[in-house]
């Protein structure tokens, strides 16, 4: 299947995006008392990102990669993986049955692999950009 080099570009950045929200579940867990402005931060970033994809989106790049359907359902399990684990962490954190203890395991755990995730579909859109 061809892709346009500029929606790679843009795939790549939603998955940094993802790195971002790992790093904030495991941030705001431990330093949300103590530094209530990292949430603001965040939040600018994801603007900021935001509008950086949109202006590389319509800049007029016609180049194409060639994406293998191997590629493609590696990438669409990534993001299921990840947001399977995102919804998860959220329903869990919000449960009471969870310890304070547990509580402090399952969002250093689900940031973590979240970051991780995100970070192997960094590298399989470098892999398909440098080939390609």
């Amino acid at each position: 299947m061809n892709v346009y080099r500029k929606s790679l570009i843009v795939q790549i950045m939603l998955f940094g995006i993802f790195v971002l929200i790992g790093g904030n579940v495991i941030l705001n867990h431990f330093l949300g008392a103590t530094l209530p402005w990292l949430s603001y931060v965040i939040i600018a970033l994801l603007v900021v990102s935001g509008v950086l994809g949109f202006i590389i989106y319509r800049r007029p790049d016609t180049r194409v990669s060639v994406v293998t359907p191997k590629e493609m359902s590696v990438l669409r399990y990534l993001l299921y993986g990840y947001f399977f684990i995102y919804i998860l962490q959220m329903i869990l954190s919000g449960v009471q049955v969870v310890k304070a203890n547990y509580l402090d395991l399952l969002n250093l755990a689900t940031g973590s692999i979240l970051m991780l995730v995100a970070l192997y579909g960094i590298y399989v859109l470098f892999r398909i950009l440098k080939i390609k």
